[in-house]
């Protein structure tokens, strides 16, 4: 038997785990997707691999707010795309894959949800 079927499998089984808690990539474009023409969200940008779990999903948080269609581009263009690790290692993000706020290399919170006014709410890992 392959170690490495074993370890993928429990590193898939802890990526569901995590999606149960927090929004996820899919989540949040069908969020993003049901947001009227002209809105505006928190300035959440740079998608990458997030430095807590590697084959999740994370953005940098800045001041402000952007247009929700640049948000929703930006999120269907990670759809599929591979992203380097932090400390190396290709990881594609899906419809599954939980998203976090953190800048690049650093840990952060979970994004639970984008709210109709375009705020987001989040929380911190309990893993």
């Amino acid at each position: 038997m392959n170690i490495q079927y074993l370890i993928d499998g429990f590193s898939a089984q802890m990526q569901r785990e995590r999606a149960k808690t927090q929004m996820t990539l899919g989540q949040l474009i069908g969020a993003l997707e049901k947001m009227p023409g002209g809105a505006v969200v928190a300035n959440i940008h740079g998608a990458h691999s997030y430095r807590g779990y590697y084959d999740d999903l994370a953005f940098k948080r800045s001041e402000g707010t952007r247009h929700a269609s640049d948000l929703l581009a930006e999120c269907k263009s990670a759809m599929g795309k591979a992203f380097e690790g932090y400390k190396g290692g290709r990881y594609v993000m899906g419809e599954l894959t939980p998203v976090w706020i953190a800048s690049y290399g650093c840990c952060g919170v979970k994004l639970i949800a984008l709210h109709d006014d375009g705020g987001i709410a989040v929380a911190d890992d309990e893993f």
